[in-house]
């Protein structure tokens, strides 16, 4: 004579064993693995394509002999390409009856400037040279060094380019760390137009 148990004591069981065998399928760390969220773009500190530029920062950073800095004035039409081309400390003249006075030296920066913008340029404008203390000295006119000619020009077309040596007489202890060129047009505080020398 067969026996068979109880339909309420079966129940339970299958249904225990119905759950054991659910939870039992997918591995432990997929069954706690949320859904796939979007990306987000991580900071790492590596320059890209989508990094923020440098006037938007606020940081910019004066040019290196050789480095063409671009020139923007406020004016439509007033756009310089300036590059500092040679710089030398202390700069000689040709004439060597023609020297600084006593206590003073010359340095020379050799520049190109390129009318890159759509009207013609004017005249030049300042160039400074700056020493480790904060002191600005002008430049000064010369005549030709042993390096090359004076800088001059009193108009640019567009596309040409003027070339030449701008001198700065300072005194013989002063270490010049940084020029600057600027025109009447030139927009303040641009962070424009600054070599470090």
């Amino acid at each position: 004579m067969r026996h068979t148990a109880p339909l309420a004591v079966l129940l339970p069981l299958l249904l225990l064993g119905a759950t054991a065998t659910a939870c039992s399928g997918a591995p432990e760390g997929d069954a706690l693995a949320p859904a796939a969220a979007p990306a987000v773009r991580v900071d790492d500190g590596v320059p890209g394509t989508d990094e923020e530029p440098p006037a938007a920062r606020g940081a910019t950073k004066d040019a290196r002999l050789g480095e063409p800095v671009r020139i923007h004035g406020r004016q439509v039409g007033r756009h310089l390409q300036a590059v500092l081309t040679a710089y030398v400390d202390p700069a000689v003249s040709l004439d060597k009856d023609y020297a600084p006075p006593a206590g003073k030296r010359w340095v020379g920066a050799g520049m190109s400037f390129v009318n890159v913008g759509g009207a013609t340029y004017g005249a030049l404008g300042s160039m400074w040279a700056l020493d480790s203390a904060g002191q600005r000295y002008p430049s000064v006119a010369t005549g030709e060094l042993t390096t090359g000619k004076p800088l001059v020009f009193d108009s640019l077309s567009v596309g040409d380019r003027a070339e030449g040596w701008v001198v700065f007489e300072i005194p013989e202890n002063a270490r010049i760390v940084r020029l600057q060129y600027q025109d009447a047009n030139t927009q303040t505080n641009s962070g424009e137009g600054f070599w470090a020398v």
